[in-house]
């Protein structure tokens, strides 16, 4: 995104306090499995987007989940796909990444069998794009590692990898050096599309555009 904008740090901050009512629930014991974490994530991501403006950009944002029959029996990828759609004056773009959840706190035990089934998912996002990350849940909050960092090791807890904040990972992804261009037609069908294509169980899909 074109830096005259200046509107990348305050769209980040913005998502990132939205994941943060996660990390409450979770430290308060209401949120336990990493799916009701990605939900609830997601969800307040996309209320504290949906029709945010600043600076004379209007931020529009939607979920979709997979719910079809036997959905959780599916052996997939990724837990969601992160969408971006920007359309400002002398700027457009619509890209996405892969993120698969973990739920594991820094000092937790993580055995190899555990790990390779990591590697596994990690090597499921990465065949369809090298935009694909961990996500990593802990009561310290959400961190974001590459996927790649997990099948290139051997057994270790994920938090060993280098990481980014979601604040951080956000910026990046709203400044284009994270995101798959191979996106297109950003209608609620071609999402849904996309959605199964890369195999993810829910999609978060957010809109830039002039107001």
């Amino acid at each position: 995104m074109i830096r005259n904008y200046g509107i990348i740090r305050e769209a980040a901050a913005r998502v990132a306090k939205a994941a943060e009512s996660s990390t409450d629930a979770l430290r308060q014991g209401r949120v336990e499995q990493e799916p009701a974490f990605t939900d609830r994530m997601l969800g307040a991501i996309e209320e504290a987007m949906q029709d945010f403006e600043s600076k004379g950009v209007v931020w529009q944002a939607k979920t979709l989940t997979n719910l079809g029959r036997n959905a959780q029996e599916k052996h997939f990828g990724a837990d969601f796909a992160g969408v971006l759609s920007v359309n400002l004056p002398g700027f457009i773009v619509q890209k996405g990444f892969l993120a698969q959840a973990k739920l594991i706190e820094p000092n937790h035990g993580f055995s190899r069998d555990e790990f390779e089934r990591l590697k596994e998912q990690c090597a499921l996002m990465l065949k369809l794009t090298p935009d694909s990350f961990i996500f990593l849940y802990s009561k310290g909050g959400v961190a974001v590692i590459p996927a790649i960092s997990v099948v290139s090791s051997e057994p270790r807890n994920p938090h060993e990898f280098y990481s980014r904040s979601i604040s951080r990972f956000y910026e990046e992804h709203f400044e284009s050096f994270i995101g798959d261009a191979r996106i297109n037609e950003p209608s609620t069908q071609a999402l849904e599309n996309l959605r199964r294509t890369w195999e993810a169980r829910r999609l978060l899909y957010l809109e830039a555009r002039a107001g």
